[in-house]
């Protein structure tokens, strides 16, 4: 992995279980970062990267909490001649403590040494705790580093007493945010980026570059999550399942025996699309386990927990019918601000009814062939569009959750209980149309341009 010689790096500080770790985790995108609510997780300083195609943007330095703060304040006001000789005193405090055989300071070694080699300081802070004098000598040691330093105030248990820590901090920072790492969205992150480029000014053409990069990679990977989505619901619309259909076998169990493998199948399909998503979005170790995600996260076949997504069949029949017309009128779905002509209502009163029918009995498989010796059964593919409803409700929900998780969230993944036909009709009549249209073809393929297409309104859902 690649540095350039400017990369800035960033010592994240301040008192035990402050949430440094989990600052470092949303802020560098890794789920390496060990986060616990048990204090001194943390017993040596740990370098971590954030780094866009191989090429390191900026580092930041995990530490141990402070320990001794106003016996290492007293040290240093003994051994300090002057303000201008502040940095250097520092120095010699931490050479002495590394030559002594023992010392009672290492937590307060790992984190000073980062700085004391060019570090800038990130002081975090949790904002639903008052502010006490103890924390000054913590602050007042940072300051005589002489680094550029902003502080954090983490909302860990809520924000009562964060105006307290702002008037305080500001006399120590000259920039004070508050930055809760388990919501940060991107922009929210960009802003504590911003505040270092006005801290450092030496550093503010990389860091200018790297906001401007990452937007672009988060452009990038909304985009290619959304194709996966739409790869994977194409690839269980179109699924086919066949057994061979020996003579011995009764057609009923034959067919409960292919009916099993069938959905089996669509749920290892869903399965890698979600470990996919996983590994495109950096969440490997995310917690998706079944057993503690059944309760909001319904089996695909479970359609007594359909209305989680929001299927109205109103709104498929009406949707099935606008696409009906547009293929009676030969309308590419491709065309935008096409308008559907009266002429295809025939087409479009046809795949309505349809449509309505298949609602009725959504979870019905489609099994052919005779049951004769050297015969086969098929199961799919699914062409009722409720059905193609339900896997893009359930691949949006889980996308829409990744694309908002940061690294710093270790709980168990809950999907959100998403209305999808809210969610649709936030597109406009033409888009509703054109991704009905793809839903409905699926069973047959897409090719690369519908495809992009599917991919396409899959993102519109899902940001």
């Amino acid at each position: 992995m690649s540095r350039s010689v400017s990369t800035p790096v960033f010592a994240v500080v301040g008192h035990p279980n402050k949430g440094k770790s989990s600052i470092v985790s949303t802020l560098t995108r890794q789920d390496a970062v060990k986060i616990s609510e048990i204090s001194g997780t943390t017993t040596s300083a740990q370098t971590f990267d954030l780094s866009i195609d191989g090429v390191t943007q900026y580092t930041l330095v995990d530490t141990p909490g402070f320990q001794r703060p106003r016996q290492v304040m007293s040290w240093l006001q003994q051994h300090s001649p002057n303000a201008a000789e502040r940095k250097h005193t520092v120095q010699a405090f931490v050479t002495q403590q590394l030559e002594a055989a023992q010392t009672k300071y290492h937590d307060e070694i790992e984190l000073l040494q980062p700085i004391l080699n060019g570090a800038g300081i990130i002081y975090v802070v949790d904002g639903s705790l008052p502010y006490t004098p103890e924390f000054e000598a913590e602050m007042n040691i940072l300051q005589w580093t002489g680094q550029p330093r902003m502080a954090l105030i983490n909302p860990i248990g809520g924000e009562a007493y964060v105006e307290e820590w702002q008037s305080a901090l500001s006399q120590f920072f000259s920039v004070v945010r508050v930055f809760n790492p388990m919501t940060a969205d991107h922009q929210k992150q960009f802003t504590v980026l911003s505040a270092f480029a006005e801290l450092y000014e030496p550093w503010r053409p990389t860091i200018e570059s790297t906001i401007n990069l990452l937007r672009q990679y988060y452009q990038r990977l909304e985009e290619q999550g959304s194709l996966i989505v739409a790869e994977h619901i194409v690839s269980m619309l179109s699924h086919v399942s066949t057994i061979k259909v020996p003579a011995e076998f009764t057609q009923a169990l034959l067919q409960d025996r292919l009916k099993n493998e069938y959905q089996n199948t669509l749920r290892q399909i869903e399965s890698d699309m979600q470990i996919q998503l996983q590994a495109l979005f950096s969440h490997p170790q995310m917690h998706t386990q079944a057993t503690q995600l059944i309760a909001d996260y319904p089996d695909l076949f479970d359609n007594s927990h359909w209305y989680l997504y929001g299927l109205d069949r109103q709104k498929i029949v009406a949707l099935s019918a606008s696409a009906g017309a547009a293929a009676g009128a030969v309308i590419d779905i491709g065309v935008g601000g096409a308008s559907l002509m009266t002429g295809a209502l025939t087409g479009g009163l046809i795949s309505g009814l349809a449509s309505l029918a298949a609602t009725w009995k959504p979870d019905k498989l489609n099994i052919k062939g005779v049951p004769l010796a050297g015969k086969s059964l098929t199961a799919g593919p699914v062409k009722e569009l409720t059905f193609a409803f339900v896997l893009l409700g359930r691949a949006v929900d889980f996308l829409k959750m990744i694309l908002t998780r940061t690294h710093a969230d270790r709980s168990v993944a809950e999907l959100n209980d998403n209305k999808l036909t809210q969610n649709i009709n936030q597109l406009s009549k033409v888009e509703q149309v054109q991704l009905t249209r793809l839903l409905q073809k699926a069973h047959k393929g897409l090719n690369e341009k519908e495809l992009l297409k599917l991919r396409d309104a899959i993102l519109t859902l899902s940001v």
